[in-house]
């Protein structure tokens, strides 16, 4: 008599009722990890989580079934691996790892695509999992690969409309005054932090901080240019300049706006500057009722201050020599709870809320139009387009604007973090799970910043096609809704009346 093949299943219950797997799929079991909702995913995905540096999808198999969702403090997660993908599932609780024969796994009569056989031992009956129902959502990899061909292609069309004459700035507050630095010698800001004090240097450096492999000095503005002294709050931020080599940070009271004007707009300092000895100053910027100075960097940084990254220096170029690794800078953003990044290039300036008109019969996400410098721009709340609930607007709210379509578009956000850089070994591809939902279309990458994860937006995709229509057809209403306001109304009614 032969004997009958026996295989390994871990079992977990989930809405009280046991579930199996076979255990060859499964690599772990964790605790529920922190995750990072994607908006305008089936409620089934919670998100993505960074499961020590790998990008984990994680699936609540509660709500892919129909129940309701619970969060229960027993709650685990299987880590699955199927044809080289990794799946994270919520179960309620789990059981233990079982050795059954395979005459006693059934056929099932269930509605359920998730569940095919069945174990049974005695009276009790453990549901087999489909593990490919659970990894394929309806995304195939050609489409994926499909979709990352478009946005090459769109990538390609956006910087070949670049305009040279346009210069990007970094603007930020202090002291009630505005300054702004040129883009190009922004590395990244950063949260501030306490920054290590060092005996015997300037009154306006602060001390050093670790920033990854660099001593990075940290130098209080408002001293350095004689304002008044300030405390610290959730506000302040630190931007990291680069000069000659050397990386040191500069407090600030907080990030405005990312502005892009024409370099015709920039005005040369009064001479009186000059023969102050105030040379720090490369131009000045009038923006409606504001003026901008744009400071110089390499007029900020004495040798003094530069020494002091010298030893974080060294070991930079140490490890450049070894091999650079590529780096992009990404302008981050919170919505709601998560963070989202978009690439620099892909972002023209970012704006605080101003008047925004509302538009009659307009889409829901479609807040109105704004003036912008002599455009009307469409104004888009990006709560409402990824389905989440309406927030209060505060003064950290602003409008990232971008060119969507050969459009300039407004996108309203919660607040602007900053400027990031990002290594290309912290950046993975969306897993296929999060590709079921519309996000697919616009959600480009997944970066990991320590134990955070920032999805990575591409704005060229944001919109499908019938809402770009949409919003093209309002816009031009709007356009025309003038010139039909100056027509007499007894002319009007003759004119419809076919008269």
């Amino acid at each position: 008599m032969l004997a009958t093949a026996e295989a390994k299943y871990v079992t977990f219950a989930i809405a009280g009722e046991m579930y199996a797997v076979p255990v060859e799929y499964v690599r772990e079991i964790v605790r529920v990890p922190k995750v990072t909702r994607v908006p305008l995913t089936p409620a089934y995905v919670r998100g993505v989580a960074n499961l020590r540096g790998e990008i984990l999808p994680v699936m609540s198999i509660r709500q892919r079934m129909g129940f309701e969702e619970e969060d229960l403090e027993t709650s685990k997660v299987v880590v699955l691996d199927w044809k080289g993908r990794t799946l994270g599932v919520v179960v309620d609780r789990t059981a233990q790892v079982i050795q059954i024969t395979e005459d006693r796994i059934e056929e099932a009569s269930t509605a359920s695509e998730l569940v095919r056989r069945v174990i049974r031992t005695g009276e009790t009956l453990q549901m087999i999992l489909e593990i490919e129902k659970l990894f394929t959502m309806g995304v195939s990899e050609a489409h994926f690969d499909a979709r990352s061909g478009e946005a090459r292609t769109v990538d390609k069309k956006f910087d070949e409309k670049r305009v040279e004459e346009y210069v990007q700035i970094v603007s930020f507050a202090l002291a009630g005054e505005e300054y702004a630095f040129p883009i190009q010698d922004v590395q990244e800001i950063i949260r501030y932090a306490r920054p290590t004090e060092v005996p015997d240097v300037p009154p306006h450096v602060k001390g050093v901080i670790h920033l990854r492999s660099t001593v990075l000095p940290i130098v209080d503005l408002r001293t350095m240019l004689a304002l008044p002294a300030a405390s610290t709050d959730e506000f302040t931020k630190v931007i990291v300049l680069r000069l000659r080599g050397r990386q040191f940070g500069l407090i600030v009271d907080r990030i405005h706006e990312v502005l892009r004007v024409r370099k015709s707009e920039i005005q040369k300092p009064p001479s009186l500057f000059e023969q102050a000895g105030k040379k720090g100053i490369a131009g000045i910027v009038r923006k409606e009722e504001q003026t901008i100075m744009i400071l110089r960097s390499d007029a900020l940084l004495s040798e003094e201050v530069a020494g002091l990254s010298q030893e974080g220096g060294e070991r930079s170029r140490e490890a450049k020599t070894i091999g650079r690794e590529v780096e992009t800078q990404y302008i981050i953003f919170r919505v709601a709870e998560e963070r989202y990044g978009v690439d620099i290039e892909e972002v023209r300036e970012i704006n605080r809320i101003a008047t925004i008109t509302r538009v009659p019969r307009a889409p829901e996400f479609l807040e109105g139009v704004m003036n912008l410098r002599g455009e009307v721009t469409p104004i888009v709340d990006l709560r409402r387009h990824f389905g989440l609930i309406q927030g209060k607007r505060d003064e950290s709210t602003r409008i990232i604007v971008a060119e969507i379509e050969e459009k300039k578009t407004g996108l309203i956000v919660d607040a602007v973090e900053g400027v990031e850089k990002i290594p290309q070994s912290a950046i993975s591809t969306v897993p296929e799970v999060v590709l079921s939902g519309e996000s697919g279309r616009f959600i480009k990458n997944v970066a990991r910043l320590e134990e955070e994860i920032i999805l990575i937006l591409d704005l060229n995709r944001i919109f499908s096609e019938r809402e770009i229509e949409t919003m093209a057809k309002i816009l031009e209403g709007e356009t025309k809704e003038e010139p039909q306001k100056r027509v007499p109304k007894k002319a009007l009614k003759r004119f419809q009346e076919g008269e």
